[in-house]
C-alpha cells in the first residue's frame, strides 16, 4: 500500500504510548458525574417509584417498606407512638442493646413488685404482728351464733369489756367461799372439714355452802358470757350461750338446775365466728395458758384473758343468806392463774 502523507508530514504522537494499566492507575481514576439521562430518572422516582413487572412498588429503604408504612397508618400515631412503633424501634436495636433492654425492663419489675406486695404486710393485721400473735382485731358487728348465742363483734377491739359486770371470781367451792364458778380447762379443737373450728370451756359450779343452788337454764336466764381480750381489745366475744350440764338435776319446775354441795360440771363452745375480723384461731389458742419453762414450772400470766361468767338471781339471794361479800349475782372466773414468787435459794 502506497503511503499519501506528504514527505514533510509529521506523525502525532500515540497517546498511549508508555500507558501502564496497573493498581496504580486504577486508584487514580476518577468518578465521573452521572448522565443527564440518569439524573432525570432519579428525579422523577423521587416523587413516584418505578412499579417493576410484578406489580410491586420500589423503595429505597428496601424491601417490605412500604407494607410496613402502611400498617402504620392503621395501628399508630404519625409519631410512631403505637405499639407497632415500639416494636420497630426495638428491633432496630443490635443484638446486645436488646438484651441490655430486656434486663432493664426485668429489675423494674422486681422493683415495683416489692412496691406493690411489700406493704400488704403492714396493712394485714394477722400478719404485722409479732411471730405467733393472733392479730389486731377489727370492729364488727353483733350477729347469731351457729348453735345459739349472739357474737359480742361490735365490741371488738374494746378494752374491759364484760356482758355482766363480773365480781371477783371465787377460787374454790369447798363450802365457804359462797356460789362460785372455776374454770376446769379450756382448749381449741379443730372440726371435720367445712366446719370451722371452736373453744370449749368446763367449769365447776358449786353453791359455796350446805344449801343448794338453783340456777336458771339454760345456765342461769340470760346464758354464759365468753370474752377474750388482749393488749388490743377485745378479740372474741359472745353471750347468751348454752351449756350441757352434768352432776345436777333439774329444779323441780323443769327449769333449771339444782347444783348440790358436790358441785357439777357445765360445758360451754364458743364457736369460731365469735371472732372478731382479723384474729386467727390457733394464735390466740396457743396463748391462753400461762406462761411456763421448760421444766413446766409457771413464769407468767396467759397473754390473753378469758372470761367466762353468768349472772343469776339466785346468786344474789343465796349470798345474802350467807352474808357472803361482796355481794351481786355474777359468777365469772377467768383463765389467769396467780403466779407466786420463786424464793431465792
Amino acid at each position: 500500500m502506497s503511503d499519501h502523507r506528504p514527505p514533510d508530514a509529521v506523525e502525532p504522537p500515540d497517546p498511549f504510548e508508555g500507558l501502564v494499566l496497573d493498581e496504580e492507575f486504577v486508584r487514580a481514576a476518577t468518578v465521573s458525574e452521572p448522565s443527564a439521562r440518569a439524573r432525570m430518572l432519579a428525579e422523577r422516582w423521587r416523587h413516584e417509584p418505578p412499579v417493576d413487572p410484578g406489580g410491586r412498588r420500589w423503595s429505597t429503604d428496601g424491601p417490605g417498606r412500604s407494607r410496613r408504612s402502611r400498617r402504620r397508618g392503621r395501628h399508630e400515631l404519625p409519631g410512631g407512638t403505637g405499639r407497632f412503633g415500639r416494636l420497630r424501634r426495638f428491633r432496630s436495636l443490635s443484638r446486645g442493646e436488646q438484651w441490655t433492654a430486656a434486663l432493664g425492663l426485668l429489675i423494674v419489675l422486681l422493683v415495683v413488685g416489692g412496691v406493690l406486695f411489700e406493704p400488704q404486710r403492714a396493712h394485714t393485721p394477722q400478719l404485722a404482728r409479732t411471730a405467733g400473735g393472733p392479730g389486731r382485731p377489727s370492729p364488727s358487728v353483733d350477729r347469731a351464733l351457729p348453735g345459739g348465742g349472739t357474737s359480742a363483734g361490735s365490741r371488738c377491739g374494746t378494752h374491759g369489756y364484760h356482758r355482766f359486770p363480773a365480781a371477783p371470781a371465787s377460787l374454790s367451792v369447798d363450802g365457804s367461799s359462797g356460789p362460785a364458778l372455776l374454770l376446769a380447762a379450756h382448749g381449741h379443737r379443730d372440726l371435720d372439714a367445712g366446719r370451722a373450728g371452736e373453744f370449749t370451756f368446763d367449769l365447776r359450779i358449786g353453791p359455796g355452802s350446805g344449801a343448794p343452788l338453783a340456777l336458771s337454764a339454760p345456765l342461769g336466764p340470760d346464758g354464759v358470757a365468753v370474752e377474750i381480750e388482749g393488749p388490743d381489745g377485745l378479740l372474741a366475744g359472745a353471750y347468751g350461750l348454752a351449756a350441757t350440764v352434768e352432776g345436777a338435776p333439774h329444779t323441780p319446775d323443769g327449769r333449771g338446775w339444782l347444783v348440790s354441795s358436790a358441785g357439777a360440771v357445765a360445758h360451754v363452745v364458743l364457736p369460731a365466728a365469735a371472732l372478731c375480723p382479723g384474729v386467727d384461731a390457733q394464735a390466740l389458742a396457743a396463748g391462753l395458758g400461762p406462761r411456763t419453762d421448760g421444766h413446766n414450772v409457771l413464769t407468767g400470766p396467759a397473754p390473753y384473758t378469758v372470761t367466762v361468767s353468768l349472772a343469776d338471781p339466785e346468786v344474789a339471794e343465796l349470798r345474802r343468806s350467807l352474808g357472803v361479800q361482796p355481794q351481786g349475782e355474777v359468777l365469772a372466773v377467768t383463765n389467769q392463774v396467780p403466779v407466786r414468787a420463786s424464793r431465792p435459794v
